[in-house]
């Protein structure tokens, strides 16, 4: 795997860290990154989904009620 060098928020990496669960900053940005892909690929397929049923939902009935 490729090594990269960058500057990180410790204070944030620290939060991620607790919120997911992990102990080290190497499994804490994989993670998280991970994460974001898999939440991404949902969010599309979603509003695919939402898409698609608007389309195929019934049209309302007009019923007319001579009064």
């Amino acid at each position: 795997m490729k090594s990269v060098r960058i500057d990180l928020d410790q204070k944030l990496l620290a939060a991620a860290a607790a919120v997911i669960g992990t102990s080290t900053s190497n499994a804490t940005i994989n993670e998280a990154l991970r994460r974001i892909v898999v939440h991404e690929r949902q969010l599309r397929h979603l509003e695919k989904l939402a898409a698609n049923a608007l389309f195929t939902l019934p049209r309302p009935e007009v019923v007319v009620v001579d009064g």
